[in-house]
């Protein structure tokens, strides 16, 4: 009998401009976009890859249902960045809000949202 390894694949969260997600994520953390597709129901599909990465983030794009809501602190993505001030002063002033103002926690982490809400760590490698 063969052996049971499952591989965690990809998370999928919904977007409501799937051009503007894949351009923060791209930019912002170095994702590749590697595939995109219609999904059978009619969605707008972009999986991106984090090279050096076997997870994929799946966004998705509903054009019949362009506006959603979700509880807050319900969910967030994680990443590490070799030096948190350099990460945070190439960023700020594009517009990305980093959070607390005051400085990293416990000189960690920061914390950051995507274009639709979506919670980002953001921490010291």
């Amino acid at each position: 009998m063969a052996d049971f390894e499952p591989k965690f694949l990809h998370c999928r969260i919904r977007v409501r401009d799937i051009d503007r997600s894949v351009k923060f994520y791209c930019d912002l953390f170095g994702f590749k976009k590697i595939r995109e597709h219609a999904s059978p129901a009619g969605n707008q599909l972009a999986f991106l890859e984090m090279p050096g990465n076997n997870t994929l983030i799946e966004l998705c794009y509903q054009p019949n249902e362009p506006d959603f809501s979700f509880p807050e602190d319900i969910f967030h993505f994680a990443f590490s960045v070799p030096d948190l001030e350099e990460f945070r002063k190439r960023w700020e002033p594009t517009g990305v809000e980093f959070w607390p103002e005051s400085g990293p926690v416990n000189d960690m982490f920061y914390f950051i949202d995507d274009p639709d809400g979506y919670e980002i760590e953001v921490m010291k490698a």
